[in-house]
């Protein structure tokens, strides 16, 4: 039973979860009453101010065209238009709620303290955030149009200094809008936003003769400008008092901070979808990125009006709700604006799209807009228009997060968004130009909007989205549409519509959808299409048996792209990696990363990659294949910590990734006897054997330095003494495999992290059978090699030991042509492109076309970024692997000791081959790296800490027992 409200509770008393039905009636009944208002004022404070940037858009396309001109004030103008929403937005979703509670609970003095606090935080920060733009112009303008013209990148940037300083204007405006939102102003705030479009297009039509898209910069500028003095002049007659102060001990700042800083990274991912449309719009013909951002300014038309203007004007109402635990008046206003809004959406989606050609044509069409302009634009019109639907919900579903305080929430749904995008920008990019690429951004949206939903319902339960609001039906009677609906709530259960139903329904729709994919399938290119069905059960399977899938990985990824032919060509790659990629928002990757933190490092350095597609050498399609293997990397190592729990599927998985390298190392013995699978050393005329690796014997010298370690632990794991027989037998067949490969760096790598593992073994008589038993082998290893007059170490001996058999003249040619300006780098594979047109050479000929070293190559393909996030990915992997040492059981130190010999090994031969990146090598590195960390350690250690209670509690109780006996002893 719900207890009434009291307007004096203090913060210690309970929240209350329920209330009573009436209640709920009237709040909820208030609420909206409010929310409609606001709503009123918003809308048509949008509308206005949409159809006047319309009647803007006219004159400046009809004044300028889609020219380079345009591209070039777009490009620039896209950097402060980015960044002032993604601030806007985390203020909106941080102040608000904080600010409503405030000035219900607190007094006017208190309110203005923070707000004077917040107001001169948030003026220092686009003070410095402008002036790093400015310093960083060149090189952000430069990855936002890569391939844009010349002429295109050098206008950007004399537009630059007068387009920049509209992000700390445009910031400012909204915190103050927003603010004022909080105090239930919704009007003067909104039609202020007018003046930015009327001043534009009046100085584009006073001077865009003679100063051209300058112009666009000044009007913008000088709009913002009004439209602050006018907020600014609304808020002093709303009694928001300013004070100058600067409090930093404000009890408020810590929620707001704790809820921005989600949001606004989130704010940062989702804003980087324009920047991404428009890199890959730079690849399409000219125009393609102005009529890009035409297109999207039609398609704004309607989505301020609507769906931003319920958005905002329902989140102070929502977050008043969220606060007091109100959540069926919460469900309740959500459902029903939701409702609204959708029903509006669909009827403009299908409006907009069958009329986007006369929508663009009766707009655009004049002066130098020509009809070639507007069939490119109502295209990429159309394609967007496509995706307003799941745009609508996403956003109010997002502001319900963002009332309940949730956050971080939409940061994981924007990291998604943003590589969902770029994804599909790439693929239907390629296929249909740009209008796949809007088609790209409506696809996923969709994906957007089942992730939010699904995340609402998990977190606050069903939300009934699918039954008909009362509210709207009521409203509906008074415009005498009622009578079409019964009295009672219209649920799909009255129209005979029962969870069995939609089921079947549900699946008779997939077959149809299935059936009629795999028909027009079929008729493009049958077998593609039976390889997809028979791949498309392996994936399923392997979604559904995760462990069954790291095995896979385990056994099969080292063939992938080798010499075997039967192991290429199948999309074995694809098949792995689809099933890995999407567990990672599956399964709990926050545990993962916080039992492995260093994965977060390389997490940041793959995404910190991915920000250069733009400016790389190589093709997008490439691009975004090699990218994709790198990031299996960290998938897979997170699928590892949490999928193994158990002794035995530990073991099991070490063996299944020892078995493939028993193989390649008889291959690889039988390749030198016949004399192939391998190659002839120039200088001392003898045969390194390379296996499966085509004629590469360092890329089978560094998978046989990972493997080497991990069969050393599966020996000191067996028991039995055949057993450990045949795994003795194993790592002599691995080591000579790995002599045979006569790679100088390897071996010595090799040796040096094998000492370093026997110097962190856990008891010196383990350190002692293992250099006896280590010195016995290498010395059988040696002799066997002497008798068959094979020279291991011949190499070492020869006079390009100095320059690393050449490599250090590759290196200087690289630090010759770095430039520590270009933050991002030159982007993936420019190192190999660069070595390939110089034909570096040494002894007459070509020493290589790659770098051979993993932190030049770094350097030069990313930047001191890049490579500072790959060293701190290394020495966080040996930190972290050192900390877990120290409260580690017997055999868990082992396998540390062994990880932490193989991370030093693999740092050492990193400075002669980068190899780590190779798709069938390096994943066994990180999935070795990631075994110490795996969820069976835990059971593990508890089950040795019970043992260990047991054990003392049986000695006390022996204690306890033993003076007894003396005493019968005694009396016997």
């Amino acid at each position: 039973m719900s207890q009434p409200l009291s307007n004096g509770r203090t913060d210690s008393q309970p929240l209350l979860s329920t209330t009573s039905a009436r209640l709920v009636a009237v709040r909820l009944k208030s609420a909206n009453k409010n929310i409609f208002r606001a709503l009123l004022s918003l809308a048509s404070a949008n509308l206005l101010i949409r159809v006047v940037g319309l009647l803007n858009q006219v004159v400046v396309t009809a004044k300028f065209g889609q020219a380079y001109n345009m591209d070039a004030y777009y490009v620039a103008s896209l950097i402060p238009t980015t960044f002032a929403p993604m601030l806007a937005s985390a203020l909106e979703a941080s102040v608000i709620p904080v600010y409503s509670r405030l000035r219900s609970r607190g007094s006017r003095e208190q309110a203005s303290k923070l707000f004077s606090t917040l107001l001169n935080l948030l003026v220092l920060s686009c003070i410095i955030l402008t002036i790093v733009l400015l310093v960083f112009k060149a090189p952000l303008i430069y990855g936002l149009a890569s391939k844009s013209k010349l002429e295109t990148r050098l206008l950007a940037q004399d537009l630059a200094p007068f387009i920049f300083p509209v992000v700390g204007l445009m910031t400012l405006n909204s915190f103050m809008e927003c603010l004022l939102n909080a105090e239930g102003k919704f009007g003067w705030p909104a039609y202020a936003g007018i003046l930015v479009p009327m001043t534009t297009a009046t100085c584009v039509l006073v001077g865009g003769n003679s100063a051209g898209v300058l112009m666009l910069c000044v009007g913008t500028l000088i709009g913002q400008v009004l439209q602050l003095a006018v907020i600014i002049y609304r808020a002093h007659k709303s009694h928001i008092v300013y004070r100058p102060v600067l409090d930093l001990k404000l009890p408020e700042l810590k929620p707001i901070m704790t809820a921005a800083w989600p949001a606004l990274f989130a704010g940062l991912i989702s804003m980087a979808s324009p920047a991404v449309d428009t890199i890959f719009g730079a690849f399409q013909s000219e125009g393609t990125v102005a009529a890009l951002n035409n297109a999207l300014k039609l398609n704004g038309v309607p989505t301020g009006v609507i769906f931003a203007a319920v958005g905002r004007a329902a989140l102070p109402y929502l977050a008043s709700q969220a606060a007091i635990k109100d959540m069926r008046a919460f469900k309740g206003t959500l459902r029903l604006y939701l409702w609204v809004v959708g029903i509006a959406t669909l009827a403009l989606t299908v409006v907009m799209t069958f009329g986007a050609w006369i929508i663009v044509g009766i707009i655009f069409q004049h002066g130098k807009f020509s009809a070639q302009d507007t069939n490119q634009t109502a295209w990429i019109l159309a394609g967007l228009s496509i995706g307003m639907f799941p745009t609508a919900v996403g956003f109010i579903v997002s502001r319900a997060f963002s009332a309940l305080g949730k956050t971080r929430v939409l940061m994981g749904v924007s990291i998604f968004s943003v590589f969902a995008n770029a994804g599909f920008d790439a693929f239907f990019g390629h296929l249909w130009g740009g209008f796949g690429i809007a088609f790209a951004t409506s696809l996923y949206y969709f994906c957007t909007m089942i992730i939010l939903l699904v995340t609402l319902r998990m977190m606050i339960g069903k939300l009934n989205l699918l039954t008909f609001p009362k509210e709207l039906k009521d409203m509906l009677f008074k415009f005498g549409i009622g009578k079409l609906f019964a009295p009672k709530d219209i649920t799909l259960y009255d129209l005979g519509l029962t969870y069995k139903v939609r089921k079947g329904l549900t699946r008779v729709g997939l077959a149809l959808a299935i059936f009629a994919a795999g028909a027009a399938g079929s008729a493009q290119n049958a077998m593609f299409t039976v390889r997809i069905a028979f791949g498309s059960l392996a994936i399923l399977a392997l979604l559904r048996y995760q462990y069954l899938l790291v095995l896979a990985w385990a056994c099969i990824n080292v063939f992938i792209g080798s010499a075997l032919p039967l192991f290429n060509g199948n999309n074995l790659l694809s098949g792995l990696t689809l099933p890995t990629l999407l567990l990672l928002f599956y399964v709990p990757t926050k545990e993962a990363l916080q039992r492995m933190p260093a994965l977060a490092f390389w997490l940041f350095y793959f995404i910190w990659i991915l920000l250069s597609m733009g400016i790389s050498p190589v093709t997008l399609q490439e691009f975004f294949t090699i990218w994709t293997t790198q990031l299996d990397f960290f998938a897979l190592s997170v699928l590892v910590v949490l999928i193994i729990d158990t002794r035995q599927r530990l073991m099991l998985f070490i063996d299944a990734m020892i078995a493939p390298a028993i193989f390649i190392a008889l291959y690889g013995l039988w390749g030198f006897t016949i004399q192939q699978h391998g190659v002839i050393d120039p200088s001392t005329g003898y045969f390194r054997i390379s296996s499966i690796f085509y004629d590469t014997p360092p890329t089978l010298g560094l998978y046989l330095s990972v493997l080497i370690p991990i069969t050393i632990y599966r020996i000191f794991t067996l028991r039995k003494f055949l057993q450990i027989c045949l795994a003795v037998a194993i790592l002599l067949l691995l080591m000579l495999a790995l002599g045979l490969t006569f790679n100088r760096g390897t071996l010595l790598a090799v040796g040096i992290g094998l000492v370093v593992t026997v110097l962190f073994l856990p008891s010196n008589k383990l350190r002692g059978i293992a250099f006896g038993a280590g010195t016995s082998i290498v010395g059988l290893i040696l002799l066997a090699t002497t008798l068959a007059n094979i020279p291991i170490l011949s190499r070492f001996a020869n006079s390009d030991i100095t320059s690393l058999n050449g490599r250090t003249y590759l290196w200087a040619a690289l630090i010759n042509h770095f430039d520590p300006a270009q933050i991002l780098g030159y982007g993936m594979k420019s190192s190999d492109v660069l070595l390939t047109q110089l034909q570096v050479g040494f002894g007459g000929g070509v020493i290589a076309t790659a770098a051979h070293n993993i932190y030049l190559e770094s350097l030069f393909e990313h930047g001191i970024i890049g490579l500072v996030l790959m060293s701190l990915g290394f020495i966080s992997f040996g930190w972290i692997l050192i900390r877990k040492y120290a409260n580690s059981t017997y055999e868990h130190k082992l396998l540390l000791a062994i990880a932490f010999g193989t991370l030093v090994s693999i740092v050492i031969q990193g400075y002669e081959s980068n190899d780590i990146w190779n798709q069938g090598v390096g994943i066994y590195f990180f999935v070795l790296m990631a075994l110490p960390f795996t969820r069976y350690w835990d059971s593990q250690k508890q089950q040795a800490q019970t043992r260990l209670e047991d054990e003392a509690q049986n000695e006390r109780d022996g204690e306890t027992d033993h003076p007894t006996e003396q005493k019968e002893l005694a009396v016997i």
